[in-house]
């Protein structure tokens, strides 16, 4: 019987050149998959596999914090595909910056209301599923990949064809 996995074939010899100064540091910010943050999720996904992934990246990189939040995005992502939801940033860890006008959430709707469509969001099927990242603060709504004031937005005419302010 084949057994297949989607993380990578580690094997000794692979390993990257990890000083002893700072492998201990690398091993315990790896090792924040076995804190209690992630606890919900260890019965499902292990988090043994991530960690060996994460030290073999960031010694790889020298210890670069991005490899960090990317194993730990990886592993919160596959919590979320068995149904568990981790609020695993904050301000300073791995934290997401957002656009002014903007700000972080864990679950921001994958049909975010926009200049073109300000009802999206709340006209998305409500078991769509969410994703983390960046919704626009009240009375803002995206246009172009930036929030913009409500007010900024344009118009439809009577056939329904959208009309943006910089072409009124």
């Amino acid at each position: 019987v084949l057994s297949c996995s989607c993380l990578p074939d580690l094997r000794e010899d692979d390993a990257p050149p990890c000083t002893a100064e700072n492998k201990p540091v690398i091993e315990s910010q790896c090792n924040v998959l076995k804190s209690d943050k992630f606890k919900a999720c260890h019965n499902l996904v292990k988090p043994e596999d991530f960690i060996q992934i994460c030290i073999h990246d960031m010694c790889q990189y020298d210890g670069m914090k991005s490899a960090l939040c990317d194993i730990v995005q990886f592993y919160v992502d596959t919590c979320r595909n068995h149904g568990i939801i981790i609020k695993w940033r904050n301000s300073t860890f791995c934290p997401l910056p957002c656009p002014s006008h903007s700000y972080y959430t864990d679950c921001v709707s994958t049909c975010p209301s926009t200049c073109n469509d300000i009802f999206a969001s709340s006209l998305c099927e409500k078991t769509e599923e969410c994703t983390e990242g960046c919704e626009c603060a009240d009375n803002y709504v995206l246009s172009n990949g930036k929030c913009v004031p409500l007010s900024n937005c344009g118009c439809r005419d009577d056939d329904n064809n959208y009309y943006s302010v910089s072409s009124l």
